[in-house]
């Protein structure tokens, strides 16, 4: 498989002119996609390529959507982890092999119990801030 096929889909499934990309770009840091777009690129091309996605850790390549006041305190699983790039030619060895061709080194990554509770807290404040607000508004 020619690493242009890889440059079509990229064209296709996220519009970006295929000029811009080279065999050796991170689709992350030198084309911008990242949190839900890349996500959704890993599946379309996991789709379309036929290829086993089970050893793929997100983490190392990309970001997720969105902030968080929780993330402030419990760092994010991909600032846990050194950034590993995928590129178009990471993407054709894929798909020749048929599986995701990166080893991990060995990592672990903590929990996000501690972010989880703190988004819970804000959200029940907020709530609380609001429902006041309105509880005195109706008085």
């Amino acid at each position: 498989m020619q690493v242009e096929a890889i440059y079509a889909f990229l064209e296709q499934t996220q519009g970006i002119n295929r000029w811009k990309i080279k065999p050796e770009s991170d689709l992350c840091n030198d084309l911008g996609i990242d949190g839900d777009d890349f996500f959704e690129l890993e599946q379309a091309f996991a789709e379309r390529f036929a290829v086993n996605m089970d050893a793929y850790r997100w983490y190392f390549h990309h970001g997720e959507e969105g902030w968080s006041i929780g993330a402030l305190i419990s760092p994010s699983p991909r600032q846990q982890v050194k950034h590993i790039p995928v590129t178009p030619e990471v993407l054709r060895q894929a798909a020749v092999a048929g599986y995701w061709p990166i080893r991990y080194p060995a990592h672990e990554v903590s929990d996000r119990t501690l972010e989880s509770r703190i988004n819970t807290a804000c959200l029940l404040l907020m709530l609380g801030f609001v429902g006041l607000c309105v509880l005195h508004w109706l008085a």
